[in-house]
């Protein structure tokens, strides 16, 4: 049998074609919604199928007929007018599951807290008096950053109905969409912002929901004997008179907001904002950089006896330094495995997507 080689311009051709197919599969994404508020009426843009869709002036119900919601127009009012407040301490909670650098692995994310009770068959609260906390990077690198933000956004309401709640940390990814830094975002919100004539910055803008939401988020949060952060605390942050307080102020204000600081304040957003800041500072996970003295004077600063953080991806929730710093960035970021930590009384689980807890 004797085989003939394709003419270079029938080859390009079929290069151009499929090219275009898959471009056009690409556009066939959906996306959103994103909602904002202007003239005291809510508005909103979504990609359905590659389409932009809008709707202005938007009630309850029409919130409910969209997109399904329960949460109406009042709360989502309520919730942007509520100020976040800087000391973020939480005592005699009974039990406490953490998930962290989720990246827009919303799939994955919803199994872990299905599996372990957190959430209900529905994606709604089920947790109870529970605390859920949410330890930092949802954005960023995966397909579905948007449904996980509002699943949380949602939680929180629903848990502190009843009797519960949910804390949703900064992490450096959250920072990163709202300063325009968008190395990290995957191509389909590039697309989705393209379509709706916008930029990605504007999408989570000061007037849009998310972005008011995810300025108010801490840096730090100290529930009974536990300091959840979603770096860590570098032996630098301990030289600094900073309080967990006092950097979660500086987080909303300057950081995640948008107010210019102080000359004297500038050093310091810097030192928040950087590589030994609590949402980038690796060193607890480099050999030799931090010692038993460093994290006990850690603690004591704190008046904790753990620290929880995230941003350093292992195979699984780990427990290090004599298990004064559990580590509970678990991968989830690549889709296939992750875990959950619980926290019940004193006694510490690995949650699998199995449903299995594993003493930790």
């Amino acid at each position: 049998m004797k085989f003939f080689p394709v003419p270079s311009i029938v080859f390009a051709f079929m290069l151009a074609v499929q090219s275009l197919l898959a471009q056009q599969a690409d556009q066939r994404f959906s996306e959103g919604p994103y909602l904002y508020f202007k003239n005291n009426k809510l508005h909103a843009k979504w990609i359905e199928d590659g389409q932009l869709k809008s709707a202005e002036n938007l009630s309850s119900d029409k919130l409910k007929t969209l997109f399904g919601w329960d949460s109406g127009i009042e709360i989502i009012k309520k919730k942007m007018r509520e100020k976040p407040e800087p000391q973020q301490h939480f005592a005699n909670v009974q039990k406490v599951a953490v998930i962290s650098d989720v990246h827009g692995q919303f799939g994955l994310m919803v199994k872990l807290l299905r599996q372990h009770g957190v959430i209900d068959g529905n994606n709604r609260w089920a947790f109870g008096e529970g605390h859920l906390v949410v330890n930092g990077d949802i954005a960023g690198r995966g397909t579905q950053v948007t449904e996980a933000f509002w699943l949380v956004y949602h939680l929180e309401i629903q848990a502190a109905a009843a009797g519960g709640k949910v804390h949703y940390l900064a992490g450096n990814h959250e920072q990163m969409l709202l300063s325009g830094d968008n190395r990290f975002l995957h191509e389909k919100y590039t697309q989705s912002a393209r379509l709706m004539g916008i930029t990605i910055q504007e999408m989570y803008g000061k007037n849009s929901v998310l972005g008011d939401w995810l300025r108010n988020r801490p840096a730090m949060v100290k529930i009974d004997d536990y300091l959840f952060v979603h770096a860590g605390i570098s032996p630098e942050y301990l030289g600094r008179e900073l309080t967990d307080e006092k950097t979660n102020k500086l987080f909303y204000n300057y950081i995640l907001g948008s107010k210019r600081p102080a000359r004297q304040l500038s050093n310091t957003i810097s030192f928040l904002n950087g590589e030994n800041g609590p949402i980038w500072y690796r060193g607890y996970f480099v050999e030799g950089q931090v010692d038993g003295s460093t994290i006990d004077s850690m603690l004591k600063y704190f008046d904790v006896q753990r620290i929880i953080v995230g941003h350093t991806s292992l195979r699984r929730v780990t427990a290090m330094h004599r298990a004064r710093i559990i580590a509970v960035d678990s991968n989830i970021k690549e889709g296939i495995d992750g875990e959950i930590l619980l926290i019940e009384g004193d006694k510490y689980f690995r949650g699998t997507q199995s449903g299995e807890k594993i003493p930790l």
